[in-house]
């Protein structure tokens, strides 16, 4: 923070820099996870998501994941390659697939280093309780703001401007002929 009284100190940017070091402490603990187990953070959390409630779809994972649907895909792609995870028919719709966790999956879990969610935990629950409860509004709001899923949810457009990233004209003609 800048010490010179005489300077207003921008929050936007100490706030994006303190989010910037929570998501690399992410990216070291993914990294760690994958060299040590062969299995990455978005797997571990599809399995953790199916080890709670065996009633999942794709759609439903990737909804609850905050993952895009080819993404979640993907993911159950290779953990089913692997015999962590099957696919089956519902009884009730035979349109629907539902994606359930094998034994081998259930054991992985069990084997798993302590999750960043943990270490997260254990961080978080140094705070006092009621700075617990704020910062935890404050980022399920701050969140929803940039939510690409909801982009009109608790935004008011007059406020929030684009400066860049908007390509404009590319001088290039794409239709087909």
């Amino acid at each position: 923070m800048n010490p010179d009284p005489g300077h207003a100190i921008d929050h936007s940017s100490v706030s994006l820099r303190a989010l910037r070091r929570i998501i690399r402490a992410l990216d070291v603990h993914s990294r760690k996870l994958y060299r040590e187990c062969n299995i990455t953070s978005p797997q571990i959390l599809c399995l953790h998501s199916l080890a709670a409630d065996e009633h999942h779809t794709l759609s439903s994972l990737a909804r609850e994941l905050h993952l895009g649907l080819s993404t979640v895909n993907g993911i159950i792609d290779r953990l089913e390659l692997r015999g962590l995870v099957k696919r089956t028919r519902s009884t009730i719709d035979q349109r629907k697939v539902m994606i359930g966790i094998t034994d081998a999956g259930q054991d992985l879990l069990q084997t798993v280093p302590e999750l960043m969610r943990d270490l997260y935990a254990q961080a978080f629950s140094r705070l006092p309780s009621e700075e617990q409860i704020t910062l935890a509004s404050l980022l399920d709001r701050l969140a929803g703001h940039l939510d690409p899923d909801n982009p009109d949810k608790g935004r008011k457009p007059e406020t929030i401007e684009s400066t860049h990233d908007v390509i404009t004209n590319t001088g290039t003609d794409y239709q087909f002929h």
